[in-house]
Protein backbone atom coordinates (compact mmCIF):
# COMPACT_ATOMS: atom_id res chain seq x y z
CA UNK A 1 0.00 0.00 0.00
CA UNK A 2 1.38 3.42 -0.85
CA UNK A 3 1.93 6.07 1.81
CA UNK A 4 -0.98 8.18 0.57
CA UNK A 5 -3.38 5.25 0.66
CA UNK A 6 -2.29 4.41 4.21
CA UNK A 7 -2.87 8.02 5.24
CA UNK A 8 -6.34 8.00 3.68
CA UNK A 9 -7.18 4.74 5.46
CA UNK A 10 -6.00 6.22 8.76
CA UNK A 11 -8.09 9.33 8.20
CA UNK A 12 -11.10 7.18 7.35
CA UNK A 13 -10.65 5.14 10.51
CA UNK A 14 -10.32 8.27 12.63
CA UNK A 15 -13.45 9.76 11.09
CA UNK A 16 -15.24 6.47 11.82
CA UNK A 17 -14.15 6.61 15.45
CA UNK A 18 -15.20 10.20 15.74
CA UNK A 19 -18.55 9.43 14.16
CA UNK A 20 -19.22 6.59 16.56
CA UNK A 21 -18.17 8.74 19.53
CA UNK A 22 -20.42 11.60 18.47
CA UNK A 23 -23.29 9.18 17.84
CA UNK A 24 -22.80 7.65 21.25
CA UNK A 25 -22.85 11.12 22.80
CA UNK A 26 -26.05 12.13 21.12
CA UNK A 27 -27.63 8.83 22.06
CA UNK A 28 -26.63 9.31 25.69
CA UNK A 29 -28.07 12.84 25.64
CA UNK A 30 -31.27 11.95 23.79
CA UNK A 31 -32.78 8.62 24.87
CA UNK A 32 -35.01 8.62 21.79
CA UNK A 33 -32.10 8.82 19.37
CA UNK A 34 -32.05 11.13 16.37
CA UNK A 35 -35.25 13.10 16.70
CA UNK A 36 -36.84 10.19 18.60
CA UNK A 37 -36.62 7.91 15.58
CA UNK A 38 -36.58 4.12 16.13
CA UNK A 39 -32.87 3.89 15.20
CA UNK A 40 -32.04 5.50 18.55
CA UNK A 41 -32.52 2.12 20.25
CA UNK A 42 -29.77 0.62 18.10
CA UNK A 43 -27.45 3.55 18.80
CA UNK A 44 -28.00 3.26 22.57
CA UNK A 45 -27.30 -0.46 22.36
CA UNK A 46 -24.08 0.22 20.44
CA UNK A 47 -22.91 2.80 22.98
CA UNK A 48 -23.74 0.47 25.87
CA UNK A 49 -21.96 -2.40 24.13
CA UNK A 50 -18.88 -0.23 23.53
CA UNK A 51 -18.87 0.76 27.20
CA UNK A 52 -19.00 -2.89 28.20
CA UNK A 53 -16.19 -3.85 25.82
CA UNK A 54 -14.04 -1.04 27.17
CA UNK A 55 -14.89 -1.98 30.75
CA UNK A 56 -15.78 1.58 31.72
CA UNK A 57 -15.95 2.21 35.45
CA UNK A 58 -18.96 3.98 36.93
CA UNK A 59 -17.03 7.28 37.22
CA UNK A 60 -15.93 6.94 33.57
CA UNK A 61 -19.52 6.27 32.51
CA UNK A 62 -20.65 9.37 34.38
CA UNK A 63 -17.89 11.45 32.76
CA UNK A 64 -18.76 10.14 29.31
CA UNK A 65 -22.45 10.77 29.84
CA UNK A 66 -21.79 14.35 30.99
CA UNK A 67 -19.44 14.91 28.05
CA UNK A 68 -21.96 13.66 25.52
CA UNK A 69 -24.93 15.44 27.09
CA UNK A 70 -23.03 18.71 27.02
CA UNK A 71 -22.22 18.13 23.36
CA UNK A 72 -25.88 17.64 22.51
CA UNK A 73 -26.55 21.37 22.70
CA UNK A 74 -23.70 21.97 20.27
CA UNK A 75 -24.68 19.41 17.63
CA UNK A 76 -28.46 19.68 17.76
CA UNK A 77 -28.64 23.02 15.89
CA UNK A 78 -26.01 21.79 13.43
CA UNK A 79 -28.04 18.69 12.60
CA UNK A 80 -31.18 20.78 12.28
CA UNK A 81 -29.41 23.18 9.91
CA UNK A 82 -28.01 20.24 7.95
CA UNK A 83 -31.48 18.77 7.46
CA UNK A 84 -32.85 22.13 6.31
CA UNK A 85 -30.00 22.73 3.86
CA UNK A 86 -30.23 19.21 2.43
CA UNK A 87 -33.96 19.70 1.89
CA UNK A 88 -33.24 23.05 0.19
CA UNK A 89 -30.66 21.36 -2.03
CA UNK A 90 -33.11 18.65 -3.04
CA UNK A 91 -35.61 21.35 -3.97
CA UNK A 92 -33.00 23.06 -6.14
CA UNK A 93 -31.96 19.80 -7.80
CA UNK A 94 -35.56 18.90 -8.66
CA UNK A 95 -36.66 22.42 -9.63
CA UNK A 96 -38.17 23.05 -13.04
CA UNK A 97 -35.27 25.32 -13.96
CA UNK A 98 -31.60 24.69 -13.35
CA UNK A 99 -29.82 27.20 -11.11
CA UNK A 100 -26.26 25.93 -10.97
CA UNK A 101 -25.05 28.81 -8.82
CA UNK A 102 -27.75 28.19 -6.20
CA UNK A 103 -26.96 24.45 -6.18
CA UNK A 104 -23.26 25.17 -5.68
CA UNK A 105 -24.01 27.69 -2.93
CA UNK A 106 -26.32 25.27 -1.13
CA UNK A 107 -23.77 22.46 -1.49
CA UNK A 108 -21.10 24.71 0.01
CA UNK A 109 -23.39 25.45 2.97
CA UNK A 110 -23.85 21.72 3.53
CA UNK A 111 -20.11 21.12 3.28
CA UNK A 112 -19.49 23.82 5.89
CA UNK A 113 -21.97 22.29 8.31
CA UNK A 114 -20.53 18.81 7.75
CA UNK A 115 -17.03 20.21 8.38
CA UNK A 116 -18.25 21.72 11.67
CA UNK A 117 -19.76 18.37 12.65
CA UNK A 118 -16.59 16.49 11.74
CA UNK A 119 -14.42 18.86 13.78
CA UNK A 120 -16.85 18.45 16.67
CA UNK A 121 -16.65 14.66 16.35
CA UNK A 122 -12.86 14.79 16.48
CA UNK A 123 -12.96 17.02 19.56
CA UNK A 124 -15.47 14.73 21.26
CA UNK A 125 -13.37 11.69 20.50
CA UNK A 126 -10.28 13.35 21.95
CA UNK A 127 -12.21 14.28 25.10
CA UNK A 128 -13.61 10.74 25.36
CA UNK A 129 -10.17 9.18 24.91
CA UNK A 130 -8.88 11.44 27.71
CA UNK A 131 -11.09 9.63 30.23
CA UNK A 132 -9.86 6.19 29.18
CA UNK A 133 -6.98 4.25 30.70
CA UNK A 134 -4.09 3.18 28.45
CA UNK A 135 -5.47 -0.39 28.42
CA UNK A 136 -8.91 0.88 27.38
CA UNK A 137 -7.34 2.93 24.59
CA UNK A 138 -5.76 -0.24 23.22
CA UNK A 139 -9.16 -1.95 23.27
CA UNK A 140 -10.82 1.07 21.62
CA UNK A 141 -8.27 1.03 18.80
CA UNK A 142 -8.90 -2.67 18.20
CA UNK A 143 -12.70 -2.34 17.92
CA UNK A 144 -14.25 -2.21 14.45
CA UNK A 145 -15.21 1.35 13.62
CA UNK A 146 -18.66 2.29 12.37
CA UNK A 147 -19.13 4.48 9.35
CA UNK A 148 -22.80 5.42 9.09
CA UNK A 149 -22.59 5.28 5.30
CA UNK A 150 -20.65 2.04 4.85
CA UNK A 151 -21.14 -0.02 8.00
CA UNK A 152 -18.20 -1.62 9.80
CA UNK A 153 -14.70 -0.52 8.92
CA UNK A 154 -12.07 -3.10 9.93
CA UNK A 155 -9.44 -2.03 12.45
CA UNK A 156 -6.23 -0.74 10.96
CA UNK A 157 -3.56 -3.46 10.70
CA UNK A 158 -0.52 -3.05 12.94
CA UNK A 159 2.56 -1.83 11.11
Amino acid sequence: MSGNVKKMVKIGVLVGIATSMASAGIVQANPGGWGDEPCGKHQRHGAREMGQKLGLSDPQKAQAKALFQGNREVVKPLFTALQVERKNLQGLIHADTLDETAIRTETAKIAGIEADLNVNRAKMEAQFRAILTPAQLVILKSLPKKDHRRGDVPPEPAE
